[in-house]
């Protein structure tokens, strides 16, 4: 990597040519478990010695290995199989839950998730940088990972992120407010800390969704809050402070502003779940519990009226920001599955082909979150392939 001293690399020159060719072969190692050096010159064009000194390089800077030759039988010497080195670097994901839990996972170079777990806090006896910090280091020392090859952190937080300030707004966990938890982690993990809101991470999963294409918007339906992640043609909307999709603050009727006046939260939340479940003779201790029993009792009047308020919600939406898809998400949304989507699409016909149910399971925002660390990481990685200023 060159300093400020350094003299500037010439455009054209050989060093730059070589660091080029380096970074077109790295990435097709990131995005191919393996390559031979004839594949690699298929995909990059470079020509048999320059792949081979290429491959060398690579390997002198340890971020490629052999994996021994290939075994089909063929004429001649067996060929060297690379890979890029998965122990290079690693990503770090954390996940935060209301009100008391924290979720780590450690993918390597290669993509593989390496390590994770899971604990519950007293976050009014533990402050929650040094929660974090613990469950980092737990997690990293039981998958035998060094700190230092940790290169990039992201975490998901139930609320809204302001990194002007590096504070967490909107969050039902005590003392996240008072804590300045991107400037703590990065001192202390010694590399690049990103936070992003738990929504926006779940809306990045459903990435994955084969029938998502040109931009979605997710309205989560969570356990605890609801929420609603934005992401058009140019990536994720997060606002000027972070508070972009917090529909649960916003309230139902716009001209009136009482303190009894209803919330979206209120609305289409749990709370309105277990309203709505009382008054159609659904049953459940909360919310997912009654949108289970109303799917299996076939309670065609609670889904009705739940979906009613819902449609009420996505069509606010498709009016603010017209995407192409409108995925329901969050554990409520998941308990209800087709049947909750299918009344959702009856309350609104005009709006029922963009309307589809969350293709990702198990836990979507530590998912994203931990997609959004491994894309950072070969960025990075990627990045630093290349001359300063090039």
């Amino acid at each position: 990597m060159r300093t400020n001293t350094d003299p500037p690399v010439p455009s054209g020159s050989s060093h730059l040519l070589r660091t080029i060719n380096e970074r077109a072969a790295l990435y097709h190692l990131l995005e191919n478990d393996t390559l031979t050096r004839v594949e690699l010159r298929k995909l990059t064009g470079l020509a048999k010695p320059t792949a081979s000194q290429v491959m060398l390089r690579l390997a002198e800077s340890g971020l490629a290995v052999t994996q021994g030759r290939t075994t089909a039988k063929q004429v001649g010497p067996r060929a060297e199989v690379y890979s890029v080195n998965a122990d290079h670097a690693f990503a770090a994901a954390v996940t935060l839950h209301e009100p008391d839990g924290v979720t780590v996972a450690v993918r390597d170079l290669k993509g593989r998730e390496r390590a994770s777990s899971t604990r519950r806090f007293d976050f009014s006896a533990v402050p929650l940088d040094t929660a974090v910090q613990h469950m980092l280091r737990h997690t990293a020392d039981d998958a035998g990972i060094p700190m230092e090859r940790i290169a990039v952190v992201h975490l998901a937080v139930p609320g809204a992120y302001d990194a002007v300030t590096d504070t967490i707004g909107y969050a039902d966990i005590p003392g996240a407010p008072d804590v300045r938890l991107g400037a703590s982690l990065e001192s202390f993990m010694d590399c690049p800390v990103t936070i992003h809101n738990d929504v926006n991470a779940a809306t990045v999963a459903e990435r994955r969704n084969p029938a998502v294409s040109g931009g979605l918007v997710l309205l989560w339906l969570g356990r605890e809050g609801i929420g609603t992640g934005i992401d058009l043609a140019h990536g994720l909307v997060v606002g000027a402070r972070g508070a972009a999709g917090e529909l649960g603050y916003v309230p139902v009727f716009p001209d009136r502003t009482g303190p009894d006046d209803p919330t979206y939260q209120d609305w289409i939340g749990a709370p309105a779940v277990l309203a709505l479940g009382a008054e159609h003779g659904v049953a459940g201790a909360e919310a997912v519990a009654v949108m289970t029993a109303a799917v299996k009792q076939g309670a065609q009047a609670f889904m009705d009226a739940y979906a009613a308020r819902v449609a009420g919600a996505l069509h606010l939406l498709t009016c603010l920001f017209d995407p192409p898809s409108l995925v329901l998400g969050g554990e409520i949304a998941r308990a209800g599955g087709e049947t909750f989507v299918e009344a959702v699409r009856r309350s609104n016909a005009a709006l029922a082909e963009r309307v589809l149910p969350s293709a990702v399971y198990g836990d979507a925002v530590a998912i994203g979150v931990l997609d959004l660390a491994y894309a950072d990481l070969k960025g990075r990685v990627l990045d630093a392939a290349l001359p300063d200023g090039q």
